[in-house]
């Protein structure tokens, strides 16, 4: 008995704000709506009303999530809060690379050692590795495949040639923020432009992709000139 008064008692403190909230930022769309000032509030609190009953185990009213609704709006004061406004330090890019994907084995991670030796790289060179689960990944510049082909002896799961990467230097500002990289990416996914990788460290984001989206790839972080 003592168990159903604390969970009834814990019911009737969840607040059908925070509940709307949940539900909100779950659905970019609709929130993106609610920011910009262009959503029906009362359609929208119609869809709503069943999942915000269910959740907070109460009556709820059209007329209280509409009113739930635009104090959300007037906190979001014209804001998405899931973009987060960047600015990039700096761009860089570099053409053309390759990737190459081998399979992970005892042997292949014992000539990664080699790799770092022998291949010499300069200021003008990309290249990185990465270690999957089952698959170790290199992109490198052209420049430099050769050599490493020659290194690790094998078969390649895959090979890509004719990539480019995107480089954007940030703030270490950003590094413990949300968002940032789905921020910098979703202008990406807004112009459907297919990504081969993408690689971030403290610092700076860089993506890989088909060089012939380069030219559009270096618009999207470019800011605009408004005059």
């Amino acid at each position: 008995m003592y168990l159903f008064v604390i969970y009834d008692r814990l019911q009737n403190m969840i607040k059908i704000h925070d509940v709307v909230e949940s539900i909100l930022y779950k659905d970019e769309e609709a929130l993106t709506a609610l920011s910009m000032g262009y959503m029906n509030l009362s359609q929208y609190a119609k869809q709503i009303k069943n999942q915000v009953e269910d959740m907070t185990k109460k009556d709820v009213g059209v007329a209280g999530i509409v009113v739930t609704l635009s104090r959300i709006a007037k906190k979001l004061n014209g804001k998405n809060p899931l973009i987060q406004d960047i600015q990039i330090k700096n761009i860089t890019t570099k053409s053309p690379l390759s990737e190459i994907v081998y399979s992970k084995t005892t042997e292949s991670i014992s000539k990664l050692a080699k790799i770092y030796e022998k291949v010499k790289t300069d200021t003008d060179d990309f290249f990185t590795i990465t270690l999957s689960t089952t698959e170790i990944t290199v992109i490198c510049s052209d420049r430099i495949k050769i050599e490493i082909e020659k290194i690790l002896k094998e078969k390649p799961l895959m090979v890509v040639k004719n990539l480019a990467s995107i480089g954007l230097a940030l703030d270490p500002k950003y590094y413990p923020m949300p968002n940032i990289t789905f921020s910098l990416i979703r202008k990406i996914a807004q112009k459907r432009i297919p990504l081969a990788e993408t690689i971030t460290t403290r610092t700076e984001i860089i993506f890989i992709f088909e060089q012939k989206y380069l030219a559009q790839m270096i618009g999207l972080y470019i800011p605009k000139d408004n005059g």
